[in-house]
């Protein structure tokens, strides 16, 4: 098993500290969709770029949860 190890995760204005036991590239994945999620928020406070940024991460999560089902019962349909 990894050992947990501490990085800096870039959100909007602020840098917060993350203990996680991802290897880099797992790391600097997370970094580009947090980077897509937020966009060119940075406009707005701080308090609700997070929050959109949630809300973009979660709307991708459920958008593509729907394709794996859709998927899924197409493949099941073929058996």
């Amino acid at each position: 098993m990894k050992t947990p190890r501490d990085f800096f995760l870039t959100i909007g204005k602020k840098n917060y500290s993350v203990r996680s036991a991802l290897d880099n590239k797992e790391i600097d994945r997370v970094k580009d969709l947090i980077d897509q999620a937020c966009g060119n928020l940075t406009e707005t406070d701080q308090e609700n770029l997070l929050m959109l940024t949630c809300l973009r991460l979660a709307y991708s999560l459920d958008h593509l949860g729907g394709k794996v089902e859709d998927v899924i019962k197409r493949i099941d349909k073929s058996n």
